[in-house]
């Protein structure tokens, strides 16, 4: 592949990954900012890919007034590069904790350099809705199909509040 032809796949990849984050915001609306009694998540994770990638982090589930400590892994392709996110927002149709304990499928698109935002959605099978914003730093391109295993782990000691995205 000529270098001509490499800049212009990166050049539509940006592009692509620049429009799908623009209808993904126009579709996330203020779900994304709850209210204090509502149930929300708030994570944070880091990305590596090189074509294929993995995804690894932690966060709290505040689910009927009680904060649960969860941990986050799963991964996705096609994406290049390395990035630390933290996601915050709603979750919707959630029956009980052991609900949010699965994997959560999205596609999103990443355009990072230095730091940027976004939002993404998810669902479960059990049809448990995530509707994030995201705070991002560091040098990450993708238009990615992702799986995220998110996992209970038990009664925080920590509120919700104590992670904050900025």
């Amino acid at each position: 592949m000529s270098r001509h032809t490499k800049i212009a796949v990166l050049a539509a990849l940006c592009g692509l990954a620049l429009a799908t984050g623009e209808a993904a915001a126009a579709s996330v609306d203020a779900a994304t900012q709850p209210g204090a009694d509502s149930d929300r998540l708030v994570f944070q994770v880091h990305s590596a890919n090189l074509g294929p990638g993995y995804a690894w982090g932690q966060g709290i589930l505040h689910y009927k007034g009680a904060d649960y400590k969860i941990s986050v892994s799963g991964g996705g392709a096609p994406a290049l590069g390395y990035s630390k996110s933290c996601a915050e927002g709603s979750v919707a149709n959630l029956g009980s904790a052991n609900d949010f304990d699965s994997t959560f499928w999205a596609v999103d698109a990443e355009a990072t350099a230095g730091g940027g935002s976004g939002v993404m959605a998810l669902e479960n099978a059990k049809g448990v809705e995530l509707r994030l914003t995201t705070h991002t730093h560091g040098v990450r391109l993708s238009a990615e199909a992702s799986r995220l295993r998110f996992r209970v782990l038990g009664k925080s000691t920590q509120g919700v509040s104590s992670i904050r995205c900025s």
